[in-house]
């Protein structure tokens, strides 16, 4: 069943985007997880292409492209990534809105939408569970840690397993002392901190080594890499830290619970985080009202594997087998990130249309 209707009746225009892209867009703001699991390849002339491997930066760059100042979008078509099990393609539908201003209007507007597209697949009994990476944001922002340790934190977040390592490993002392190591000539230009003189002496080694820049990352990144993964080796113990930050991962409360329990985490760690609070319990009390007789939670450790999303998260779950049917969130900075000249709000979702085709093809046999 295609969403079209339901996606025109909510002001949304269909954009027809194109199956390989320029690869350095998805590299640059999608994030690890996405970086391992594409299909790069080498363009005529030398350029880094890929199979699309999600649909949100396509239609941001659209978006870009149109000079529009504000636009509703919905597709439908394969997205391609590696996965240790199971298709490398995924047919996906979805919807985007850029450049509204009214966020949480915005924010429950799609999340209402995405819960009728779910329904209109043929799902009918849901879970939806809502984060919000702002509100960690914030927690890193108050807490004394060293900066190659927030970033690498704030990846981490809302991939569970990456999380509990880098906590355990921060907890028994950092990087325990360990660094990774150079020629000298590397060493002496990394010792500097300068980003741009390390970037400078990788690029004559590459060129002298015949390094080929579509094989991974250029001198630039790796050297930004490098100085953040030395800062982050060379930390000393914090476990003051990591009980604070396992105590607020595991804060879950319904949404007319949540400020209660962030005075209580208040009053246990000494952090207030009333100010983003606040935006995400309002927030909450107006999805709430799009979504009656929805079984909604929020989970402060709930993140979605993508570095473009700034503020509140979502996934729909079928109730029955707890498979991802749909999710989505706010990426208020990257179309900025992607050279929008200012700041422009987005907020999007997809729906994963492969289980539920499925499953009514089951059922009609």
């Amino acid at each position: 069943m295609s969403l079209r209707p339901l996606f025109e009746a909510a002001g949304g225009a269909p954009v027809d985007l194109p199956v390989l892209w320029a690869a350095d867009p998805f590299l640059e703001t999608a994030g690890e997880d996405i970086r391992r699991r594409m299909f790069v390849t080498e363009g005529p002339s030398g350029e880094r292409l890929a199979l699309r491997p999600d649909f949100t930066i396509p239609v941001c760059l659209t978006h870009l492209a149109s000079g529009a100042e504000t636009g509703r979008y919905f597709y439908e078509g394969l997205v391609f990534r590696r996965h240790d099990r199971g298709m490398a393609e995924r047919a996906e539908t979805g919807f985007e809105v850029i450049g509204e201003g009214e966020r949480s209007a915005v924010d429950a507007e799609l999340l209402a939408l995405a819960v009728e597209g779910v329904r209109r697949t043929g799902l009918a009994e849901m879970r939806l569970r809502v984060g919000d990476i702002g509100l960690f944001a914030a927690l890193l922002a108050a807490l004394d840690l060293p900066a190659a340790w927030r970033q690498r934190l704030r990846r981490a977040f809302g991939a569970e397993a990456k999380m509990h390592a880098l906590l355990s490993r921060l907890r028994d002392g950092g990087g325990n002392g360990a660094r990774p190591a150079l020629t000298p000539e590397l060493e002496q230009a990394a010792a500097t901190g300068e980003k741009e003189l390390l970037a400078a002496q990788l690029a004559e080694r590459f060129e002298a080594e015949g390094y080929q820049p579509f094989a991974g990352r250029d001198p630039q990144e790796i050297a930004a890499r490098f100085l953040e993964q030395r800062d982050f080796y060379e930390t000393t113990t914090r476990g003051g830290e990591v009980k604070v930050l396992e105590a607020f991962l595991s804060i879950e409360a319904a949404p007319q619970t949540l400020a209660e329990r962030l005075a209580e985490f208040r009053r246990d760690h000494g952090i207030d985080l009333s100010e983003a609070g606040e935006r995400v319990t309002r927030r909450l009390a107006k999805l709430e009202r799009r979504g009656k007789g929805l079984d909604i939670f929020f989970s402060a450790g709930f993140g979605r594997p993508l570095d473009y999303y700034t503020g509140l998260v979502f996934e729909i779950r079928d109730a029955a087998t707890g498979r991802a049917a749909a999710g989505g969130g706010r990426y208020d900075r990257l179309l900025e990130m992607l050279g929008a000249e200012r700041p422009i709000p987005a907020a999007g979702f997809t729906i994963d249309l492969g289980r539920p085709a499925a499953a009514r093809a089951g059922e009609a046999s």
